[in-house]
């Protein structure tokens, strides 16, 4: 064994206070030079997303005039000035979502020049009647994603505005509420019209107004984030405030002026039947549950096939019909299964097609790339109007019957109505009507 000797000049060396002291400020001098960068670092980190902060405030955009321009302004929004445009997609597009149980998210009370939503949960319509609705009204809950809700067009400019204006001229006591909220699909709606029932707000009628967004979520949009949230809470957390950081949000802004991608050659990726099937029995089971929930409350509920660009509409007169539609591409093939089930099923008593109800028309119908006009909600809005006029209000030679309720269009694109010969729901036999003119 080696035995260290203490006298020794190695261990002399190694003891060398000189040398350690040395040693020491070298290391003083790195760490407070590390310190200082990083702290240096810091503030101009913060400066950076105060300023970015400041821009995001001072100088407001929304993503359809970052990514469309403002070619759209006079063909969509006749009459409007420039600035009221942009003041109307701002309110649309800035709001933050909010939380709720069961649903994943909200559209949060909001009170603005074009847009406004009540803390109950609905968008003011026109002619809005009270909350929680008079028992003596007749009162009409319409539920749907964003197309329903109105983005991009004014209170008074929604498809339930437009419904509110066709019912009402012909019985005053009806009072439509606007429950559609960006995103949302059948399965949403579903909980929130049960959510509703058990908190005691029962409406007369319910109109459940979709298609779009049936063929784009599998889950409400959320779900992942939130799922994150609970299995790994602090990585999510920091993720989250990431994606908040003014600095990021103001360069994810700056996205939407990039070039919009041209429509796809091939659409294969878009055609895939076993999820397409999945999601249209989806529906098929949400409105089965829903229509038996009603029964049991006393609601009338009406199911509409809402119009979507990709499908039956001519995109040479859709502002942004070149190019292409992402996920949005889904409805295209979606529709047309649909159509297909339909068409061996026959019509249901409590459900309008109207999802080809702007064939041949030869105009701009939406004001971004899925939103409607206000002049294509007023055509939706009386449509769906004119299937409800027919169930609820008063008959010139019958009660109105449940039965009424049926409207169906022929694969001609002819409109037609086609009730059960038993009358439905065994209250009354079937009628005939002529369709509205396109």
């Amino acid at each position: 064994m080696e035995v260290l000797d203490l006298r020794s000049n190695n261990f002399s060396k190694t003891l060398d206070p000189l040398g350690m002291a040395k040693a020491l400020r070298t290391a003083r001098a790195w760490y407070a030079a590390v310190v200082l960068l990083a702290f240096h670092a810091a503030v101009l980190f913060l400066a950076v997303n105060l300023l970015a902060a400041w821009v995001l405030k001072a100088f407001p955009q929304d993503p359809v005039s970052l990514t469309y321009g403002e070619r759209s302004f006079a063909e969509v929004y006749p009459g409007w000035s420039r600035e009221d445009v942009r003041r109307l997609l701002r309110e649309t597009w800035s709001r933050p979502g909010a939380f709720e149980p069961f649903t994943d998210w909200k559209e949060p009370p909001y009170e603005g020049r074009f847009v406004n939503v009540h803390p109950a949960g609905f968008r003011l319509s026109r002619g809005q009647g009270p909350w929680p609705p008079d028992p003596a009204s007749l009162s009409v809950f319409v539920f749907g994603g964003s197309t329903a809700f109105g983005y991009g067009v004014a209170d008074d400019e929604t498809v339930a505005s437009h419904l509110q204006a066709f019912l009402s001229a012909r019985e005053p006591s009806v009072r439509c509420y606007n429950f559609g909220r960006g995103a949302y699909y059948s399965s949403q709606e579903r909980i929130l019209f049960e959510r509703l029932l058990v908190g005691g707000v029962v409406p007369r009628v319910a109109v459940f107004l979709d298609g779009l967004n049936e063929f784009i979520f599998d889950e409400p949009q959320f779900t992942a984030e939130l799922e994150r949230f609970v299995e790994a809470a602090v990585p999510a957390f920091a993720s989250l405030l990431w994606r908040r950081l003014p600095l990021r949000e103001l360069i994810a802004r700056e996205k939407y002026r990039r070039p919009l991608k041209p429509a796809r050659g091939r659409l294969a990726r878009y055609d895939d039947p076993p999820r397409l099937d999945r999601l249209i029995e989806r529906y098929m089971g949400n409105r089965r549950t829903i229509t038996a929930v009603a029964a049991v409350w006393g609601v009338k509920p009406l199911f509409v096939w809402q119009p979507v660009p990709t499908y039956k509409y001519d995109l040479a007169h859709h502002l942004f019909g070149a190019y292409d539609f992402g996920l949005n591409t889904y409805s295209a093939f979606g529709y047309a299964r649909m159509e297909e089930r339909l068409r061996g099923t026959g019509p249901a008593p409590d459900f309008l097609w109207a999802a080809d109800m702007q064939q041949g028309l030869s105009e701009p119908l939406y004001v971004d790339q899925v939103h409607y006009t206000a002049a294509m909600s007023k055509r939706l809005g009386e449509e769906i109007g004119g299937a409800l006029q027919r169930a609820i209000l008063p008959g010139r030679d019958r009660p109105p019957t449940h039965g009424d309720l049926a409207l169906w269009r022929d694969h001609g694109g002819n409109p037609k109505t086609q009730l059960p010969q038993d009358g439905g729901d065994g209250d009354g036999g079937a009628r005939p009507r002529r369709g509205a003119n396109r």
